[in-house]
């Protein structure tokens, strides 16, 4: 097993590092937290491995669970994503930070035109693999 990931973002470049890491994660709705009294926005998905080569023995690649949360958050708005229909799978796209008077929106982006806006005032966000690889079903591929 190689190491696994653990990072940390507080800048937009480093959002942009995770987000680039966290690209075309699953995430099932029902793994997806909102903590509005600890400020916090969790999730857990089978994240894809794009840092790892895979020419010859995992041709696929490989996929990991994945938890990341972000802290200080004020305020979620979600877009064609309903929370109470848990067995719904959204694929990650990107996370994109925009600077706003009060701070940043981020925004969770999903295939398919969902998506979910987390209002806070600094960038404070983890990523940790939680368990071993294994064997995509499929290389994720875009058009």
């Amino acid at each position: 097993m190689s190491a696994p990931l653990k990072l940390i973002a507080q800048t937009e470049e480093d959002l942009a590092i995770l987000s680039s890491l966290l690209q075309d994660t699953t995430i099932r709705v029902g793994d997806i937290a909102w903590l509005p009294k600890e400020k916090r926005f969790a999730c857990v998905g089978n994240r894809y491995r794009w840092e790892k080569k895979h020419r010859f023995f995992k041709p696929k690649g490989e996929r990991v669970r994945t938890a990341f949360h972000l802290s200080g958050i004020e305020k979620v708005q979600l877009h064609s994503v309903s929370l109470s229909d848990a067995e719904t799978v959204l694929d990650l796209l990107n996370i994109d930070a925009q600077k706003n008077d009060t701070g940043y929106s981020l925004i969770l982006n999903f295939s398919g035109g969902a998506a979910i806006r987390l209002q806070t005032e600094a960038i404070d966000a983890v990523a940790t693999d939680l368990s071993e690889s294994w064997e995509a079903i499929a290389r994720p591929h875009h058009n």
